[in-house]
């Protein structure tokens, strides 16, 4: 760089030198325009002859250019093509072209430096920007490394034949093959040689041609006269074509074959609604009525006979005519009726009309005149209203509302509509605004024309007072704190800071609060630091659970026993702190408790006439204030007694009534607030009684005012009384002998002691366990017994004396177990009203079907439970009475199942379970019951068939005893279901609870073994498929048939006579005979003719053939089920019908037929397939299998067989039409039974997946040009917009820049800045109105101009900013490589390069070019002894030359130069020419 400077200077003082001589500075005249300055930037100015010389600062930013009014470019004195370089300075950067490097780009770059050669016999050779290889013998290739072949590597393929040459080998390819190695199959196919559209087939040194229809010979070169079957109808003229016909058609006919009669009347000829008649040829019209002509297009006049009277108008219509009657004086169809003037109704405004002879009068209503009272009088033309007031007519109904009835007699007069400030029919009064009192917050009203004005209080503006001035807009809070409003007021809220930071405070956050510095909170309390009058201090928060201005006191108890705790409230003592944010008045008391039993008193204030109490009710909290005045209750409904800590708050007030606030889970911070009463009443007035505070109770007498009736027991803690903390610690031991300090409690329900058989309730200082059915006992560790009635098929039942009346509701449950459907569950009866000693029933439970039914009185319906309980499972089923409302519940659903008489349950009647005594009769309600019954109960009241267990009884509840029983056995037992030896055939019974399983043998299956299993043998052969019959089996498969028919006989076999056929095919063959059965002159045949399904049916009793044709195409290749049966088989004679694949396809419907006889006969025969090419499946005649094997006997007694040799080609099979490869594209081939189908890849179709399938088609791009893909399109979205289909406009807003409080507004590929009023600019970057040059400094040298949005500066290199005020970090890029540090300069930077590291960037290794020295020493020795082995050469080879001279006595130079070129290429080095020597 020091080099380049000295030589730019010199450079620079020679062009000066230059330029004085040309501008005459060394003589003496001059030019003295130097005198108005024109070099710029602090140049120097020097005159000439006759001009100026500027002379260029050299100090700090550097300018060029006659006036130095141009920043320097230092690359237009760069030797490089390609320079970049930094304005102002001297740097610059030459951009070097591939191969060269340097400061100037005056080296080339040495290729062969990385030794790109494969050694070890190669050399590099460098060249510009390249290099190449010279490689040993047997190498090539760029890098030497490619083995070049000859032929004893066998390079030919193919058996082709390798030829040595000179330079290499040549392939002499066989046949078929070419290529340089015969890799490549020569395509016979090129050339193109199959003519007419015909498929090649490229074989091997071949081809084969596969013509397309209508072209044959070897090459498809031979057309096949079409016209040869004579197709075309209807005397048509054929005209062979290639691959195809011509028809040319006779007059009346058109199609392909002629074969399409010409409907002339398709064109519509006939007009006006006529009907065409189509005829051979030609047409006809009948025309509508009132028309005529050849297409009916011309109109019939009918005004022609002038049927209109009294001079009026005939009108012509369509096939009738009207008489306009208009200016004649009559009405009627000819005119003929004259006109009564008055039925018009003339007169107008509610006039009436009075007739006259051929005239008529109107009387006009007061306020309207002229003949027809059309003349409304203007009662304002006179203008009576005042002070500007608008003048409104009556008699405009546009001025009337629209729901008011417009009335002519009142329509007379005006109505004044005053301006704003007047009143009065003719608005003469002024009226005084101020009367509204509109003022607001207590602004004074002063009234004025038709306005007023409002005198504002202070703290508050606007018209009528109704602003609140904002204190906070002159933003007084400082330290980030946000600003609240007041009146005339504003209040600091200072921000939170983070831990171990001085918060801020005072009135305008201004000082940081050092209370908190040395703070002695205890218990986890939070210190809260405060400023006031000057002094710093704090507040301790306390957490629940402590008090006092340390928060040291703990305030938590509880009671583990029922008790109470009495405080006298001192209404004068005042001196503990009341709560903070205390919003509520009156008398109050607020706790903290924690619970697990659902009904207890907390506290109760008063007395037995004054009282204020709060208690849990069922888990819920429950207030209550009561006096000879008034009565007051709330309920929070949610449960409160769960285990968590809560807060309740009870106030009583006039103001507010009676107030509950409960905090904790399920309530928000606020807590859920209940009230009753308020300002609205009932009034409240606390009595002095409500000093004395019972606290975790109440005495006796105060208790029974209660709902739970039970004292306290669990945790309190933070007790506040009227607002003022009651401490624990400070109760007289007296008064506080139930009590306990601190909070201990045992979670009894952790552990599970009930067993996973019931519901663990927590009782605080216990717990106990409510059993799941059947269980009982302390852990219900026990379970009720089950007892099993009519066991063995005997009856059994157990009757029970009802001891206590169970009323109108009760509910009767059980659980259950039984197979048997029906059977009586359970019975009340008591004696009838006759006397006569009889026990009526009158309320039944008893199975049905499977299901539960309930009745009560014997004349009632039953009611139907919706679920099947007879599974054999067993299952707890309750049913519900209600006042004859009855519910049934089953697996946790309640079903209302509808509603009997309703019946009272009372003391002295009588159940019956499970059935009833013998001389009873049960079987109207199913029977008795079989199965097991447990946990009998009515209502809570056990029914047990034994005294089990006495203590428990008593532990349990009351339990009825029988009062008589039979058959009942103890425990669930089965019936031994095996006894009867119910398997049959070897099968192995198994007890399953009042049922039997069957073991069976293989070969035999069914519930009890009696099925015979004729296929577990595996009796069909070649992949058949064995079917079991009830007497036998089939073999079924499928075959193939390609005009082989098949003759079957049943040998008379058949019982019944036929009467459906059932066939399964596939096959293309549109014509073809299925089926065939005959007898004599008796025949079925089911055929196809034209692709459907044909029937004809010759029986013995019909004259006439029974034919009829099915519409539904079969012959498409697919697999069809057909079925042809008769709709009564039971009939003598019926309709027949066809049904393809489930569908009814055609009936034979009018015509009805028998069925079919004389296939029971021994010599009927039945032949499949007789013309038929395709697959059969199934088939069936009388629904009797036809076998395609014949090499079984079944067991069946009717069955068909094979007659004759024939052979059947089993399994189904088509020509392999996928061998011709057809589909293009990587398509897959699928072979639709002789036809080919082409499943094409993604992108592509047509019926060879030939086509490209244009994606693009559909414009799939919204906002963009569509490019088709393969498979796919890519949508190239246009400016602005994305998405898949560019149908998403580019929120440009994400990452806009608009600054100072600017919105950002998306457009398409932009976005706009919306500024507020104080900023402009396209990012509202600039302040407005805009700033001036002679308002702004630009730093660091900066020039400031002023610009479209104001005063904008130009940075000096190395510095940017609005203002030029921040300096450029170079260092920001990390230009510098390897480890290096980068120094920040001025428009620069410095790297400094660790160890091994140097250049600008440290991106240059030493170490790399200290390792370059040790190959320089090898190589140069190398090429020092390459050039003296090349000398002993030369000298040899002249010695050797001049010998052979002397001795033939010749000199032949140029045979000497060609032996030595012979040389020269045996070893591979470039020898310097030898001099001629003459």
């Amino acid at each position: 760089m020091m080099e380049f400077g000295r030589v730019h200077l010199n450079l620079k003082t020679v062009l000066l030198t230059m330029m004085m001589f040309k501008w005459g500075i060394f003589c003496s005249a001059s030019s003295e325009k130097c005198l108005s300055g024109p070099c710029q930037n602090g140049a120097a100015c020097v005159d000439t002859m006759d001009d100026y010389a500027c002379l260029c600062n050299q100090e700090g930013v550097r300018y060029m250019g006659k006036d130095c009014d141009e920043l320097y470019d230092s690359c237009l004195f760069a030797s490089c093509v390609n320079c970049t370089s930094t304005p102002g300075t001297t740097e610059h950067l030459c951009i070097c072209p591939d191969g060269f490097t340097g400061e100037n780009c005056t080296e080339e770059i040495d290729e062969c430096h990385s030794d790109p050669c494969f050694e070890p016999h190669s050399e590099c050779i460098d060249q510009l920007n390249n290099y190449f290889c010279r490689c040993p013998s047997g190498y090539g290739g760029e890098d030497c490394q490619t083995h070049v072949t000859d032929c004893v590597d066998k390079p030919c393929q193919n058996n082709g034949l390798c030829k040595l040459l000179p330079e290499g080998y040549e392939c002499e390819c066989a046949p078929g093959y070419e290529g340089e190695h015969c890799e490549e199959d020569v395509d016979e196919c090129m050339s193109h040689p199959c003519q007419n559209g015909a498929i090649c087939m490229d074989g091997d040194a071949e081809y084969h041609c596969f013509c397309v229809p209508g072209f044959q010979g070897y090459n498809c070169e031979i057309d096949i006269n079409e016209c040869a079957s004579h197709p075309c109808e209807n005397n048509g003229t054929c005209i062979n074509e290639k691959d195809r016909y011509e028809c040319e058609c006779l007059v009346g006919f058109t199609e392909v074959n002629c074969e399409v009669e010409i409907n002339e009347c398709e064109s519509d000829p006939c007009q006006n609604e006529a009907t065409c008649h189509d005829l051979i040829g030609l047409y006809t019209c009948e025309c509508q009525q009132g028309f005529e002509g050849i297409d009916c297009e011309i109109d019939i006049d009918e005004c022609a006979s002038e049927p209109c009277q009294n001079g009026a108008v005939c009108n012509d219509m369509v096939d009738s005519y009207e008489c306009d009657c208009s200016d004649t004086g009559f009405v009627g169809d000819h005119c003929e009726e004259d006109i009564l003037e008055c039925a018009s109704d003339p007169c107008q405004h509610g006039g009436t009309c009075l007739e006259g002879v051929n005239e008529y009068t109107c009387l006009c209503w007061p306020g309207y005149m002229g003949e027809n009272c059309e003349i409304d009088i203007d009662e304002c033309a006179e203008v009576p209203c005042e002070n500007e007031g608008e003048c409104f007519e009556r008699s405009d109904p546009s001025h009337w509302e629209t729901d008011w009835e417009f009335n002519f007699a009142e329509a007379s007069g005006y109505i004044c509509q005053c301006q704003p400030g007047f009143a009065g029919e003719n608005c003469t009064v002024n009226i005084d605004e101020c009367e509204s009192d509109p003022c607001q917050n207590g602004g004074t009203c002063e009234d004025q024309v038709n306005e007023y004005t409002c005198m504002c209080a202070d703290g508050f503006t606007g018209e009528i007072c109704e602003v609140n001035i904002d204190e906070c807009e002159s933003q007084p809070c400082q330290n980030g704190a946000w600003c609240e409003d007041g009146v005339a007021d504003f209040t600091c809220h200072c921000p939170e800071v983070e831990p171990d930071v001085l918060p801020w405070g005072g009135h305008h956050c201004d000082v940081q609060l050092l209370g908190c510095m040395d703070h002695e909170c205890q218990n986890g309390a939070t210190c809260l630091p405060w400023f006031e009058y000057g002094e710093h201090t704090h507040t301790c928060l306390c957490p629940h659970g402590f008090f006092n201005d340390l928060c040291s006191t703990p305030t938590t108890f509880s009671f583990s026993t029922p008790g109470f705790v009495l405080i006298e409230v001192d209404v004068e003592e005042r001196k503990r702190r009341e709560a903070k944010h205390h919003k509520h008045h009156g008398s109050g008391v607020s706790l903290r408790f924690r619970t697990t039993l659902p009904d207890m008193l907390l506290f109760y204030r008063g007395d037995m006439e004054n009282h204020l109490l709060l208690e849990l009710v069922g888990g819920s909290l429950h207030a209550k204030a009561f006096s000879e005045e008034a009565e007051l209750e709330v309920t929070f409904p949610r449960l409160a007694s769960d285990g968590d800590w809560r807060d309740a708050e009870v106030w009583l007030s006039e103001e507010e009534g009676l107030l509950l606030i409960v905090k904790g889970p399920g309530c928000h911070a606020e807590g859920c607030t209940v009230e009753d009463g308020g300002p609205e009443g009932p009034y409240f007035h606390p009595s002095e009684t409500f000093n004395h505070v019972y606290v975790g109770g109440a005495p006796k007498e105060f208790l029974e005012l209660t709902v739970s009736g039970a004292g306290f027991i669990g945790c309190m803690e933070d007790l506040f009384i009227d607002s003022k903390p009651v401490l624990p610690q400070n109760l007289q031991n007296n008064d506080a002998n139930e009590m306990d300090i601190g909070c201990s409690k045992t979670e009894w329900c952790e552990q599970d002691p009930c067993n996973n058989r019931g519901h663990c309730v927590d009782l605080w200082t216990s717990s106990r366990c409510d059993c799941y059915r059947p269980h009982h006992g302390h852990s219900c560790s026990e379970e009720f017994p089950a007892w099993t009635y009519s066991h063995e098929d005997t009856s059994s039942y157990s009757a029970y004396d009802i001891v206590e009346s169970h009323g109108a509701n009760f509910s009767v449950s059980f659980f259950l177990r039984s197979l048997k459907p029906d059977g009586l569950l359970f019975q009340l009866r008591r004696p009838s009203e006759g006397g006569d000693g009889l026990m009526e029933p009158y309320f039944s439970v008893y199975l049905g079907m499977g299901r539960v039914l309930v009745k009560s009185l014997p004349e009632s319906s039953a009611l139907t439970a919706p679920t099947f309980v007879t599974t054999g499972d067993k299952q707890l089923l309750e049913v519900e009475v209600h006042h004859g409302k009855v519910y049934f519940r089953h697996e946790g659903l309640r079903y209302s199942i509808g509603v009997v008489p309703e019946v009272e349950v009372l003391s002295g009647d009588l159940a019956y379970v499970g059935g009833l005594p013998g001389d009873d009769d049960s079987v109207a309600w199913g029977g008795h019951f079989k199965g097991c019954l447990q946990d009998l109960r009515l209502d809570g009241v056990h029914l047990d068939v034994d005294a089990w267990n006495t203590s428990l009884n008593n532990s349990e509840g009351l339990v009825y005893l029988p009062s008589g029983a039979e058959n009942v056995e103890t425990g669930c037992m089965s019936d031994n279901t095996c006894e009867v030896e119910p398997c049959h055939n070897g099968g192995e019974c198994t007890i399953t609870w009042n049922d039997f399983a069957c073991s069976c043998p293989e070969s035999f299956t069914g519930q009890t073994c009696e099925t015979r299993v004729w296929c577990v043998s595996d009796p069909c052969i070649m992949g058949s498929q064995c079917v079991d019959l009830t007497d036998g089996y089939e073999c079924v498969s499928n075959a193939t048939f390609e005009n082989n028919p098949v003759q079957y006989s049943a040998d008379g076999s058949l019982a019944t006579p036929v009467t459906s056929v059932y066939l399964e095919l596939r096959t293309r063959s549109e014509n073809a005979v299925l089926l065939r059965a005959s007898h004599g002159p008796e025949l079925l045949m089911v055929g196809l003719v034209d692709s459907s399904v044909q029937v004809e049916i010759h029986s013995g009793n019909s004259v006439e053939a029974l034919m009829f044709s099915g519409v539904r195409r079969v012959a498409d290749g697919n697999w069809h089920r057909v079925h042809v049966s008769m709709v009564e088989p039971e009939s003598e004679a019926s309709h027949w019908v066809i049904t393809v694949d489930g569908i009814t396809d055609a009936s034979s419907t009018p015509e009805v037929t028998e069925g079919l006889h004389f296939l029971n006969k021994d010599e009927a025969v039945v032949v499949l397939a007789e013309s038929f090419i395709g697959c059969l499946g199934v088939v069936r005649v009388g629904g009797v299998y036809l076998p395609f094997l014949d090499n079984f006997d079944p067991p069946q007694l009717t069955r068909f067989h094979k007659i004759g040799d024939g052979e059947i080609h089993m399994g189904c099979t088509s020509s392999p039409v996928c061998l011709l490869d057809l589909c293009q594209n990587g398509a897959t081939c699928k072979d639709l039974f002789n036809l080919v189908g082409c499943l094409c890849a993604p992108g592509w179709e047509g019926e060879h997946c030939e086509v490209d399938t244009d994606e693009c088609v559909s414009g799939p791009c919204v906002y963009g040009d569509c490019q088709d893909l393969l498979a796919g399109f890519e949508c190239e979205c246009h400016a602005g917009y994305e998405g898949l289909h560019c149908e998403e406009n580019v929120d440009d807003c994400k990452e806009h820049k608009c600054q100072n409080g600017g919105t950002c507004e998306d457009k398409v590929n932009h976005y706009t800045c919306n500024c507020l009023d104080d900023f402009s600019g396209p990012l509202c970057q600039w302040p407005y109105p805009p700033l001036q040059c002679d308002d702004v400094q630009c730093d660091n040298d900066g020039i400031c101009h002023d610009g479209l949005w104001g005063a904008n500066c130009t940075c000096m290199p190395g510095f940017e900013g609005d203002r030029c005020e921040t300096e450029v970090n170079e260092c920001d890029s990390n230009p510098c490589q390897n480890g290096g540090t980068c120094l920040d300069r001025i428009n620069r930077f410095l790297c400094i390069c660790p160890t091994g590291f140097n250049s600008p960037t440290c991106d240059t290794n030493k170490q790399a070019q200290k390792e370059r020295v040790p190959w320089l020493v090898i190589a140069i020795p190398l090429v020092c002894l390459c050039i003296l082995l090349v000398v002993i050469g030369l000298t040899i080879m002249v010695m050797t030359a001049r010998k052979k001279r002397q001795s033939e006595g010749a000199y032949s130079p140029s045979s000497q130069e060609v032996a030595g070129a012979r040389l020269e290429m045996d070893s591979m080095l470039k020898v310097p020419p030898e001099e001629r020597l003459i």
